[in-house]
């Protein structure tokens, strides 16, 4: 095993990142630690390259993967008193995931889930398609951080968000005792947890390709339909560029029909500008 990843650990906590991208960290280089010929300290590229070529991942979890494999080494050369001597990942280009459509669950999905899941998976589907919380903020959610107004949410790097909550999610969450919203054996859950618990409750009911993520998604499409401004559902959901709020909401042919009907008559607009000709 590497002396290495604990002084990296430590230095990317030292630097502010999130306990969960912290743990993700971890898991990638001991896993590159145990399956590479020469663990990471002398790993090649072209090792680095075939490992991270292999059949089965989505080219997202490449990426991720890519990303956690870079910071690794860009630190273990950087500095004063590098702690290698060059970095393999120098050469490997980042994988580029397609754009794809929005993976969003169906009303029909949340109905269903609401009507059989039982807790914690339905406080789950709650929290996700209510206020729009990812896994890993469903995990760390405390009582304490409810209240009949909003939600604060700690989310991607530790940032905090203050979120309104609508009364059917209070309605959820307000008999519950202090602490943890969801414990397993009394202990507090991972997202990777509620991400799998989730998934296996909804494939028992018939749904085997939804994941949790997707109510959050559909808290974005509800919202997006309901009128309410890109932007500002950016901020509900914690994102940091707009362009990535864009890719949650799911606007079908029906939706983009009642946005068209909604657009002033062409006199209409006209008007509004003046009574006369317009020159030209």
């Amino acid at each position: 095993m590497s002396d290495l990843i604990a002084p990296h650990l430590n230095a990317i906590r030292a630097q502010g990142l999130s306990p969960l991208t912290i743990a993700k960290r971890e898991r990638l280089l001991r896993c590159l630690a145990r399956e590479l010929p020469h663990g990471i300290d002398e790993a090649s590229t072209e090792e680095l390259q075939e490992w991270l070529g292999r059949k089965g991942w989505a080219t997202k979890t490449r990426e991720t993967y890519w990303c956690h494999m870079v910071g690794f080494y860009r630190w273990a050369v950087g500095g004063r008193r590098p702690k290698m001597d060059w970095d393999p990942t120098e050469d490997i280009l980042r994988p580029k995931p397609k754009r794809r459509l929005p993976r969003v669950a169906s009303d029909d999905q949340l109905r269903l889930c609401l009507d059989v899941c039982a807790h914690p998976v339905r406080l789950a589907v709650v929290l996700a398609g209510g206020v729009g919380m990812r896994a890993g903020e469903i995990a760390l959610a405390q009582r304490e951080d409810f209240t009949e107004r909003r939600a604060i949410i700690l989310g991607k790097g530790d940032k905090m968000r203050a979120v309104p909550i609508p009364a059917e999610v209070w309605a959820e969450v307000e008999p519950m005792p202090p602490g943890p919203l969801i414990l397993r054996h009394g202990q507090p859950v991972t997202a990777d947890w509620v991400t799998d618990t989730c998934a296996a409750a909804f494939d028992r009911i018939g749904q085997p390709r939804l994941t949790i993520h997707w109510f959050r998604g559909a808290y974005a499409t509800r919202l997006r339909r309901s009128g309410v401004d890109t932007l500002a559902i950016s901020r509900l959901l914690g994102h940091a560029s707009v362009a990535t709020t864009q890719l949650y909401v799911q606007l079908d042919d029906e939706d983009l029909a009642v946005a068209v009907r909604r657009l002033p008559g062409l006199r209409d607009a006209a008007g509004q500008k003046g009574t006369g000709p317009a020159e030209v």
